[in-house]
């Protein structure tokens, strides 16, 4: 339960209630729906009450059934089903980014722990769960009604409200106006001490506290109504354009809460656990028809009383519903095609059990019937005294009569029976066999042996028992999971990541979402088998049979893993899971296997692999270096030779450098410009290329000098020319 200042204000007690002619018309539109709903449904209602007689014990003419096997029944139907609050399982999506996976599997946990907190403990779900099993074994249906609960004046009705001051407020209003109120005057003194044992009640808190969380009602069947007549079975009635739901009131309660008096409402009178009509303005009636009217057409909430003309508070809408806007919650179990209401336990069984229960009153008259008969012959020898000695005797009293001597007793008294007992006219084995296909259960399951049956006969009832408590424990998880997503979407909605803190720890982790961003990342459901009773021989002998499968797992994970086999390790992992599964069980291999390898870590052998790759390319691309040299080295002796042989070398070296400084930078000469000449060295000067003189030597040799460019033809004042690199 969570706690806030106080919010709203309590109405005025005693407020005139001023209603418009449209909330009228519409006012009364909702009653006339509702009496069309209980018209529709008046034989089933009556159904509901027969059933309820006989789970006490009662049979239609009011006699005490020998044996209640109706509650018997229930008692072996209700653990199998039952026995353990849910656990709920938030997990990632398979569409979840990897790099989201992890904020997501902490987001699961913190909802879990949430759901456990806020529903399972604090709404109490246990108990409401065994009275919503024990209806739907009644009637045929049971309903929970989950709603949050923040401000009790515009809050939906609530039965199992969370107490807190806001109470206490009401309450004090209630008693300030009875005491000022003239036509209230009578026990003025106790309603004043009241009120000041209230007030210092109050004064001992430290602030005005709100409670503030998850509210769970179990409701009767027959309180719950579909107000659409187009839907025809019990499964569709999320799809109803209205649902009502009926709360019954006193006038002193009705007063507080709505603020103001039932002056036309109709009053009904309970008695024996009955409610029937009282008539209007009947003063001794002490209770009054309210229904909260939830209408989906308008996502509108209305409330209205029979009798009464209007509202009895405003419309709103809630602010907290889920993606299903009803906050209702059916179940059922032996649901028929065609008709709303399924059958049943008690509709199924009632033959059976109404037969065995008249063989055991016939076997108990027959008995009386059977009893030994004495007569004694009326005027024989005997005198009345001897009659009256033989009447009162105890026990293995010797009994002195007189008679006359020598005539034996037989001759006056007659002992016999006139019926027999036979053991086989009073057999109900066949009605116990046809119950037993019915409901499921043998006799070991009701904790007693009729008939000795062989380990293989017991063990085929048994596994008789486990698949209808099976279906129905499907069907019960099934509502539990919409009730943990419906109540996920709303806590979603109304609690701040700081309450989570305090529920779930400082680790929590709350998105700021809306519940449909939230639910598309996740999935909630009920851990199957969560809820039912547990069995302790088979879940030691499975546990006994998997524990060396998980062990050999661990080891071999640990040793892929240390060998950079991750691929392997995970096949194995998911192999592992597939076995669990296939045993049925809950377990999570991977919180039992070592970490894996933290993200970003380099894998050994993809390393390796990658390396070798490496190294390859490096071998090949030497290679191609390598030939690349030895072609740019033939070109350069293949450009030499041209240069040397070519009509004019000097212009031809000059071009070849040209050419080789683009190729080597990149950049290509720009078009259209003539090679640059240096100035003509003056005479005496050093000219030529490499710094050689193009004069003839004295000796006039040749040597040096490119072959085919005869002397007399070299220009007189050759331009000087940079040196070619080696």
């Amino acid at each position: 339960m969570l706690e806030s200042p106080a919010q709203g204000a309590t109405p005025p007690a005693n407020a005139e209630r001023e209603v418009s002619a449209p909330d009228k018309e519409l006012a009364a539109n909702f009653l006339k729906r509702i009496e069309d709903a209980k018209k529709r449904h008046e034989a089933q209602f009556k159904t509901f009450e027969v059933n309820r007689k006989l789970l006490r014990g009662i049979d239609a003419e009011g006699k005490r059934i020998p044996a209640n096997l109706y509650f018997a029944n229930l008692a072996t139907m209700r653990p199998q089903v039952y026995a353990k609050d849910p656990e709920y399982a938030v997990q990632p999506n398979k569409g979840v980014a990897q790099a989201q996976l992890k904020i997501t599997k902490q987001f699961g946990a913190t909802a879990e722990a949430v759901l456990s907190k806020v529903l399972v403990k604090d709404a109490e779900l246990k108990k409401r769960a065994k009275r919503l099993l024990t209806a739907a074994y009644v009637t045929s249906v049971g309903w929970w009604k989950c709603c949050w609960q923040e401000d009790k004046t515009a809050d939906p009705l609530i039965e199992n409200q969370i107490k807190d001051t806001q109470d206490n407020l009401k309450a004090l209003e209630t008693l300030r106006a009875s005491i000022s109120d003239p036509e209230v005057g009578r026990n003025e003194d106790l309603k004043i001490a009241q009120l000041q044992q209230m007030l210092a009640g109050l004064q001992t808190q430290a602030e005005v506290s709100v409670a503030r969380g998850l509210t769970l009602d179990f409701v009767m069947s027959e309180d719950i109504l579909i107000l659409d007549p187009s839907v025809r079975e019990f499964g569709d009635y999320l799809r109803a354009s209205a649902i009502a739901h009926r709360v019954w009131f006193t006038r002193e309660k009705y007063k507080a809460t709505f603020g103001c008096e039932a002056k036309k409402a109709k009053s009904y009178t309970e008695k024996a656990g009955l409610i029937s009509d009282g008539g209007v303005g009947d003063a001794k009636s002490d209770l009054l028809c309210v229904y909260e009217v939830w209408d989906q057409d308008s996502n509108r909430v209305f409330t209205v009383c029979e009798g009464e003309e209007g509202f009895c508070k405003e419309p709103f809408s809630p602010d907290w519903t889920g993606k299903r806007w009803y906050s209702f919650f059916g179940l059922a179990f032996n649901e028929i095609e065609g008709t709303f209401y399924p059958l049943s336990d008690i509709e199924l069984t009632q033959p059976q059990v109404t037969e065995i229960n008249q063989t055991a009153r016939d076997f108990q008259q027959d008995r009386k019937d059977a009893r030994p008969l004495n007569v004694v012959r009326k005027g024989g020898t005997l005198t009345d005294a001897d009659v009256q000695k033989l009447r009162d005797r105890n026990g293995a009293d010797i009994v002195v009569v007189e008679g006359v001597g020598g005539q034996p007793l037989s001759n006056d008294i007659f002992v016999g029976s006139l019926a027999q007992l036979k053991p086989e006219v009073y057999d109900t084995s066949q009605a116990r066999s046809f119950m037993e296909q019915i409901v499921g259960g043998g006799d070991a399951n009701r904790g007693s042996v009729l008939k000795a049956k062989t380990a293989t006969e017991a063990e085929i009832l048994n596994q008789g028992l486990r698949s209808r408590s099976g279906e129905r424990q499907d069907a019960m998880e099934d509502l539990l999971t919409e009730l943990g997503v419906y109540a996920l979407q709303v806590l979603l909605r109304k609690l701040s990541p700081q309450e989570v803190k305090a529920i779930a720890g400082e680790d929590a982790v709350w998105p700021e979402l809306t519940a449909e961003e939230v639910f598309e990342k996740v999935t909630l459901e009920v851990r199957g088998g969560s809820t039912g009773k547990p069995n302790e021989l088979q879940e030691q002998d499975r546990w006994t049979k998997l524990m060396p499968v998980i062990e050999k797992c661990i080891e071999q994970v640990s040793k892929l893993r240390a060998d950079g086999q991750e691929a392997l390790a995970q096949a194995l992992i998911e192999l592992t899971r597939e076995t669990l599964r296939r045993f049925d069980e809950r377990i999570d291999i991977e919180e039992f296997l070592p970490p894996a390898s933290a993200q970003g870590q380099p894998d050994p052998a993809k390393l390796a692999q990658e390396n070798m790759m490496l190294k390859q390319q490096v071998q090949e691309m030497t290679g191609e270096l390598q030939k690349a040299e030895s072609e740019i080295e033939k070109a350069y002796i293949s450009a030499a030779t041209s240069i040397a042989t070519s009509p004019n070398p000097i212009l031809g070296a000059q071009a070849f450098v040209i050419v080789k400084h683009s190729i080597e930078t990149g950049e290509p000469p720009e078009p259209g410009e003539p090679p640059q000449f240096p100035e003509p060295p003056e005479p005496g000067e050093e000219a030529g290329i490499r710094g050689e003189s193009l004069e003839p030597p004295e000796n006039n040799s040749m040597e040096g000098m490119p072959q085919g460019l005869p002397i007399s033809q070299a220009p007189q004042s050759a331009p000087q020319q940079p040196e070619i690199p080696e």
